[in-house]
């Protein structure tokens, strides 16, 4: 499993933290991946949010938030070119 594979697998449209998601990972894949420094995991992130993969926002607390962009909701009608 890639790090990209982990990471999105956790990754919902609900905002988590950082802290969230590491934890949601979990220890043996985050180890298997060589991300258990902190700053390789959130520098992951990161690199996701980059590609547009992830959005990164912050919290009303001043933490770091990260989720899946809103999916846009197929509208029925007519194709228009």
């Amino acid at each position: 499993m890639s790090s990209t594979s982990a990471l999105m697998a956790v990754i919902t449209s609900e905002p988590a933290s950082t802290s969230e998601l590491y934890d949601r990972v979990g220890y043996p894949t985050l180890a298997r991946l060589g991300l258990i420094p902190y700053h390789a995991f959130r520098a992951e992130l990161a690199a996701l949010a980059a590609t547009g993969s992830i959005e990164r926002d912050t919290a009303p607390d001043g933490s770091t938030i990260w989720r899946r962009p809103d999916e846009i909701e197929p509208v029925d009608g007519p194709i228009l070119a």
